[in-house]
């Protein structure tokens, strides 16, 4: 999306805010369409008058009245139809949304949904807060968390976010596997809190994201005792390069994974006599 969203000569154009979030305020002629790119930017828009006909790359489509909130997920096309003439725009860093690379994308609710109207109230009470210039840091800073939670439980991520997250997540484990990692490196990988990290494994694969990672690190001690060559490999140092320092408790890990002991997978291996 351009600075100037929908219209390429505002009559009117109000803007305020800083790099986390700003406000836009646009008065235009008619009737204007077009296409809206991917942008830096989520922006969450609504009219004052007038309709506007959105459509998204993926075909979704939705009729726009006045004062519906609306949510551009910034890596989304859209195609757009608009008689309005004065619109507002709300630009949030997708860090704000604790959307790190800026690929989420959101869920439209429905006209009639509930929870579009705190997000209306709120932006009613703060809007000319945001626009004042002279707004202290501090307390900008606290409205715009607020104004991001109020958008949060508005507009929930799709479904096809969640799946992007969890293959990131899952994505970083097999790749860092080798190496000492908290449930705080894992949320981090798909941009996720502890929490969420843990109930999007919870919820998607039955286990928490520490008992994933065992499960891939014990894969990757089978796979290497099982290829050994050696009559002298030491279970204990690949154990160890997989990070189990516990060699109790792998040995019963790898037995209730694989229905045998390690020494038993290299005597079955390339190198057995």
């Amino acid at each position: 999306m351009d600075a100037e969203p929908m219209d390429a000569v505002p009559m009117d154009y109000v803007t305020g805010g800083d790099a986390d979030l700003s406000i836009r305020r646009i008065g235009t002629h008619g009737h204007r369409s077009g296409t809206i790119g991917p942008r830096p930017d989520h922006v969450v828009f609504w009219l004052a008058d007038g309709r506007a006909r959105l459509t998204a790359d993926d075909g979704s489509c939705w009729d726009v009245g006045v004062e519906r909130p609306m949510m551009l997920s910034a890596s989304v096309a859209y195609g757009f139809d608009t008689d309005a003439t004065a619109m507002t725009l709300l630009h949030l860093a997708p860090a704000l949304l604790g959307d790190r690379d800026g690929v989420a994308e959101f869920r439209q609710p429905d006209a009639a949904d509930p929870r579009i109207e705190p997000l209306r109230a709120l932006l009613r009470d703060v809007t000319d807060r945001v626009l004042d210039p002279a707004l202290p840091a501090g307390e900008r800073a606290a409205v715009n968390r607020r104004i991001a939670t109020v958008v949060l439980s508005t507009f929930a991520p799709s479904r096809s976010d969640v799946e992007h997250r969890m293959r990131r997540a899952i994505r970083f484990v097999h790749d860092q596997a080798g190496r000492p990692l908290s449930v705080g490196d894992i949320a981090a990988s798909c941009g996720l809190t502890e929490r969420g990290v843990q109930a999007l494994f919870r919820r998607r694969l039955a286990v928490t994201p520490m008992q994933y990672l065992r499960e891939v690190r014990l894969d990757r001690v089978h796979l290497e005792l099982g290829r050994s060559r050696s009559g002298v490999l030491l279970v204990g140092d690949v154990a160890r390069r997989w990070q189990f320092t516990h060699l109790g408790r792998f040995a019963a890990h790898y037995r209730a994974r694989f229905g045998e002991q390690p020494h038993e997978t290299i005597a079955r291996g390339p190198g057995a006599v």
